[in-house]
């Protein structure tokens, strides 16, 4: 199957209608252009090592639209690390109310994600190349986000210790985390719904939640100031 296809783009539809989300036939045919380009751009640079179509549309594009119905209208959002995209662009191909900074460290990834949002002619996006240490001590960046998101970020510690410079008072931190996260403990022992984390006191919620076809767990760490 391949990912500009009408079968590709149903996948992503019912998969994201298996969790509850709403995707129409316009924004199925807007990922798929974004995972054409990135499978094309992997040739050369090392966007993902996912790179079968079926997982393609279910572990990055689906998978990405987990925190969707999590976020509140017009956010802005900042996607730490976002890599090829995920799962800052699938989002803002859903959710178009929303404002949204992709972040990662590595140029040449930036460079695809910009090229990508210009193709798909997406506003109040834009790709920034850094390290989220530097940018977070930056005004421009410090205190500005509702919403900070990203996937497989290292620890709970580390995640908030970078992430929590760029959230503004009333924000939340979102961390989306595999089957087989290498700090899955620090879910699985949680007996109480306040962390401290950082020297940050956290209050924490977990959505699990399975992906389709695939059968993979999930989940979904939400962290706000307790």
């Amino acid at each position: 199957m391949e990912v500009d296809s009408e079968a590709w783009q149903w996948t992503v539809i019912a998969g994201a209608g298996e969790l509850g989300i709403e995707v129409s036939p316009e924004q199925a045919r807007a990922m798929s252009i974004h995972a054409r380009e990135l499978l094309q751009w992997n040739r050369v640079s090392n966007l993902t090592a996912i790179t079968d179509s079926v997982e393609v549309a279910i572990k990055h594009h689906v998978d990405s639209l987990a925190p969707v119905n999590m976020i509140p209208q017009g956010a802005q959002v900042l996607d730490a690390g976002a890599g090829g995209g995920f799962p800052g662009l699938p989002i803002k191909i859903v959710r178009p109310d929303l404002s949204i900074t992709l972040v990662d460290s590595v140029r040449k990834k930036t460079s695809f994600l910009n090229y990508t949002i210009g193709k798909l002619k997406l506003s109040n996006i834009q790709a920034v190349h850094g390290r989220l240490e530097d940018l977070g001590a930056q005004s421009a960046y410090r205190a500005k986000f509702d919403v900070v998101i990203c996937r497989a970020l290292s620890a709970l510690e580390d995640f908030v210790a970078l992430s929590l410079p760029f959230l503004c008072a009333r924000g939340c931190l979102m961390a989306m985390k595999g089957p087989q996260a290498e700090h899955d403990h620090e879910i699985d022992d949680i007996d109480d719904d306040v962390l401290v984390l950082a020297g940050n006191r956290l209050k924490i919620d977990i959505h699990r939640y399975t992906l389709p076809v695939i059968g993979d767990e999930r989940r979904l760490v939400r962290l706000t100031r307790a």
